[in-house]
């Protein structure tokens, strides 16, 4: 086996809500030879990221998730107009993501809060 192929890569990812719509976003990575099971570590945040748009997009997921009620239409006007604004976010985090698994050795878990912004200074 090749050094290289015992590199570790995304195998999973979790995101928890916060109360006001933030929330924490973490993608767990193994390398080939870690794929068993892994103890869950206590979660901390790596990165902190400003992301207005898929903040909202994901709140709206969150209200679907618990079965309350989004103006559907309203909610894909929305995107539709921020669609580029949401997809540079999503960019944005991705690639501070794949930053973080290649500087890595091993298996890991990179985690990152995910804010409005809307109480930031």
């Amino acid at each position: 086996m090749e050094p290289s192929s015992n590199k570790p890569k995304p195998s999973s990812i979790h995101v928890e809500w916060r109360e006001n719509g933030d929330f924490m976003f973490s993608c767990r990575y193994l390398t080939e030879g870690d794929r068993k099971a892994v103890e869950s570590e206590e979660r901390r945040a790596d990165d902190r990221h400003c992301f207005s748009m898929m903040t909202l997009a994901m709140g709206n997921v969150l209200r679907k998730l618990r079965r309350e009620h989004i103006s559907f239409p309203l909610f894909l006007v929305s995107l539709a107009f921020n669609h580029r604004h949401l997809l540079a976010e999503i960019d944005r985090l991705l690639q501070a993501l794949h930053e973080h698994v290649d500087r890595q050795e091993g298996s890991g878990e990179y985690t990152c809060f995910i804010t409005s912004g809307k109480d930031q200074e």
